[in-house]
């Protein structure tokens, strides 16, 4: 029996979807007169981004800097730079992963800016802090220890980006969500490596063409876990805003 207030009110479904239409171009018009440029949208994340992981790794630089000034043989040296790399790299984790430590996706994914945008931004603002921290770290070494380019790349800059595969690899899978587990593969990875390095026999077995071809692997590898991430995985954080 239908309560004696109660009536019945006819809907349109066709003047609902149109209005809601309506609202969204409004919504997109009103959000474009007030959009921000490159320029300015890449400072307010930078003004999101905790400076201390950037400070920490700049004393990583200076203090490997100072071991290296220090180091008598070549095996000192190469042992320093080895283990250098996976840990400037693992510092950027807790920065990276602050999203999903905190479960924040979600609240991200309803503001106006995708998190594809997001992303793009924090890792263009960290790709470029980190070149020049590295670019300061190799015109300081290569002055006070003489560090050569190729040193530099084969010894530093290869474990490090394998580190930062891994990094982003984890970040952007679907199945694994937990920070520590990232940095446990870091950590296992930097195990590998140093077993590598400290082992004469195997370091001293990789040829010129092999070394080449890891570097070149591991930045290709890095850009395409990037670039995948960025565009076919942005649905397992965000999907579709309503608003589009």
């Amino acid at each position: 029996m239908k309560h004696p207030f109660q009536w019945e009110i006819p809907c349109d479904e066709k003047k609902i979807q149109e209005t809601i239409a309506v609202s969204k171009a409004a919504f997109l018009a009103g959000e474009s007169e007030q959009s921000v440029s490159h320029l300015e949208f890449l400072y307010q994340q930078g003004t999101y981004i905790q400076k201390r992981w950037w400070v920490l790794q700049g004393l990583l630089l200076i203090l490997t800097c100072i071991l290296l000034h220090s180091a008598e043989t070549d095996f000192t040296l190469r042992r320093t730079l080895g283990l250098t790399g996976p840990l400037f790299a693992i510092l950027i984790l807790p920065e990276v992963w602050k999203n999903r430590s905190f479960e924040a996706l979600e609240v991200e994914g309803t503001t106006f800016y995708t998190l594809r945008s997001i992303y793009a931004a924090r890792l263009t603002l960290f790709a470029g802090v980190d070149l020049a921290l590295l670019s300061a770290f190799f015109a300081g070494a290569s002055f006070l220890t003489k560090l050569t380019l190729w040193q530099m790349l084969t010894q530093l800059v290869l474990p490090l980006n394998v580190t930062c595969c891994i990094c982003f690899a984890t970040l952007y899978s679907r199945r694994i969500h937990s920070q520590p587990i990232a940095l446990l593969l870091c950590v296992l990875w930097s195990a590998v490596w140093s077993m590598v390095i400290l082992d004469d026999a195997v370091f001293r077995a990789i040829s010129v063409p092999m070394w080449i071809a890891m570097l070149a692997a591991s930045v290709f590898c890095m850009g395409y876990i990037l670039c995948r991430g960025q565009t076919r995985r942005q649905n397992t954080w965000e999907g579709k805003p309503i608003w589009i």
